[in-house]
């Protein structure tokens, strides 16, 4: 897997914490989600903290990085983990996924925002990451079958990503 444009912290794909402090082990096709899911959850928390001075500037960094960050991540997720989970009889975690995907997209279309619903959105996307992390691979990691693991891994690596000027910054600069 060749490296994408991340930031500097610690990979999170290999390990990362559970509830408990335990280390989540995470299958080498998935890192590359799971490392998608720290940048989700920078976002998220940078969402969580934003107040009536920097709500309009962070929703600005979000939406500006929706399209590279958040939208390729969902549709690896649409196009191969949902059909591999429906295939060893996960509907109903696929289900929710995709109920999850739904929701955001929705919360990013907010064309006014609020400190109260971009604080949202960053509690939504933040339990949205934890639930695929901590339930759906810790759950399915072993049972999905070869070829999609191998699908997923390759589509992680051909979409590249580049994190947008300013998104990681501050929230007040």
């Amino acid at each position: 897997m060749h490296e994408r444009n991340r930031l500097p912290a610690a990979n999170l794909g290999a390990c990362q914490p559970a509830r408990g402090g335990l280390p989540l082990k995470r299958h080498p096709s998935l890192r590359g989600l799971s490392d998608d899911h720290h940048t989700a959850l920078v976002i998220a928390a940078r969402c969580k903290r934003s107040d009536e001075a920097s709500a309009a500037r962070t929703w600005e960094s979000v939406v500006a990085a929706a399209p590279s960050q958040l939208e390729p991540h969902f549709e690896i997720e649409e196009r191969h983990l949902l059909p591999a989970l429906r295939r060893i009889g996960e509907q109903a975690l696929a289900e929710r996924i995709l109920d999850d995907h739904v929701q955001l997209r929705e919360l990013l279309a907010v064309t006014r925002p609020t400190p109260d619903s971009v604080q949202e959105f960053g509690r939504a996307l933040e339990a949205h990451v934890r639930y695929e992390e901590r339930e759906i691979f810790e759950r399915t990691q072993d049972r999905l079958p070869e070829d999609a693991l191998v699908a997923l891994e390759r589509a992680c690596d051909e979409i590249p990503r580049v994190c947008p000027a300013g998104l990681f910054g501050s929230p007040e600069g």
